[in-house]
């Protein structure tokens, strides 16, 4: 379950618009847990943690879980690991990952995950690279293990795309049962006849866009409104693989190999913490807490022990399930974990989204525009090659922007937020 966040009303000042068509330097408090940030865009420095490409990115994250392997005196060895993902294209990719087990017994588990949807793995895996540099060293791991996976997508991570180079959306592909790849979603197939053209793309304006009117402050597409059309598409679909929001058949391999090393660890804790790195949905360069659909993904005394949203507001704000804009999505990362739960532990799973294009209503529809012509190209290609590249780099920006402003505060969030969590875990030094 995730939560889609936009607005079905625009205030009249956007109107027009849309129809014209860190390091954070940190002190303590009287609270030893609690940190406050006193200058959030000081240092360069953090840059420094954004990969160039997954080639470089691979790179850097192996070179970090090298480093931990022998930095093992008076703790349990690191376990260092790698899953090849084949493919047609590209036979050179793999999901790197690191578990850190617990000294002694087992209490909590915290899995780290970034690239489920490739392209945003740039912002995830410069957070992962913040989080050895500063944050794993002050981890007390006594009782708390660590799982943290680079790129669960590592073919849309090199190659700039959201989905697998079979268009699957790994965050619609985690199912522990094959009768869930059954279900049905006939009204996204409808919306992708109408307003997805079987011809290569000639406008920067998707034709979705083209069809859209203004309508007592909503938006429609012709006679499908904004809502419709987020809550038709954003569930996954399980029946089409050409179109947006393919969950596929079966587990890919990589999603696989999660799943058997959750059933695997899983039952040794007594608490399992997912915290899924995303970017796109929100307000430009805010981190978002997303919220789950099913009570059993987030167990509230779990949650309130680990977050505190009014406390932690220079950091995140939460989204909560009932917030306006919340559909259900089938077959999230997120909701493996109570899958795969014994009765007695608890879950909390989190997707961690920083905004990219911003929450008004003209930066969330130029975000679908972006993802429909980007689509629409990799299926029936461009008409020239200057239309590509702007669509391309359109795209990236879209999950990836390249201000060095947005970037600081993608650490400068993580940061504060990693702070805040392991000193209420008990797990910080």
């Amino acid at each position: 379950m995730r939560p889609i966040i936009f607005h079905f009303q625009m205030p009249h000042r956007q109107t027009a618009a849309l129809v014209d068509l860190c390091r954070v330097n940190l002190t303590e408090s009287d609270d030893p847990a609690m940190m406050t940030a006193v200058n959030p865009l000081t240092s360069d420095e953090d840059l420094a943690y954004f990969p160039t490409d997954y080639a470089d990115s691979r790179r850097r994250f192996n070179s970090f879980a090298q480093t931990l392997s022998v930095k093992t005196i008076n703790q349990k060895p690191v376990v260092l690991g790698s899953w090849k993902v084949p493919g047609r294209q590209d036979d050179d990719l793999f999901v790197d990952h690191i578990y850190l087990p617990p000294n002694s017994q087992p209490k909590a588990l915290i899995v780290l995950s970034s690239g489920i949807h490739g392209i945003e793995a740039y912002a995830g895996a410069a957070i992962q690279s913040m989080f050895f540099a500063e944050i794993l060293p002050k981890i007390d791991r006594e009782h708390t293990g660590l799982f943290i996976v680079h790129s669960m997508n590592p073919f849309g991570f090199k190659h700039h795309r959201r989905g697998t180079e079979t268009n699957i959306n790994l965050n619609r592909n985690f199912f522990a049962h094959p009768s869930l790849y059954q279900r049905k979603n006939e009204a996204s197939r409808i919306l992708h006849e109408r307003f997805m053209p079987k011809k290569p793309v000639d406008s920067d304006r998707s034709h979705l866009l083209q069809a859209m009117r203004i309508e007592n402050g909503g938006v429609f597409f012709d006679d499908v409104s904004l809502d419709q059309l987020i809550k038709s598409v954003a569930p996954g679909q399980f029946d089409h693989p050409e179109n947006l929001e393919y969950g596929g058949t079966e587990p890919e391999p990589q999603s696989q190999a999660l799943i058997d090393w959750l059933r695997t660890h899983m039952p040794e804790y007594t608490s399992v913490i997912l915290l899924d790195l995303h970017t796109g949905l929100g307000h430009r360069g805010r981190l978002h807490l997303l919220g789950s659909g099913q009570p059993d993904e987030i167990d509230p005394s779990l949650f309130t022990k680990l977050f505190d949203p009014a406390k932690d507001k220079e950091f995140y704000e939460f989204t909560p399930a009932d917030a306006e804009g919340f559909y259900e999505t089938h077959g999230t990362l997120n909701g493996i974990f109570p899958q795969l739960a014994h009765k007695q532990q608890k879950i909390c799973a989190m997707t961690l989204e920083f905004g990219t294009l911003g929450h008004d209503a003209e930066a969330q529809i130029e975000g679908i525009n972006r993802w429909l012509i980007d689509h629409q190209g990799l299926l029936f290609g461009f008409v020239n090659q200057q239309l590509e590249t702007k669509a391309k780099a359109d795209f990236l920006e879209k999950f990836f922007p390249h201000e060095e402003k947005w970037r600081k505060k993608v650490i400068a969030a993580s940061r504060g937020l990693f702070l805040r969590f392991f000193a209420r875990l008990g797990a910080a030094d």
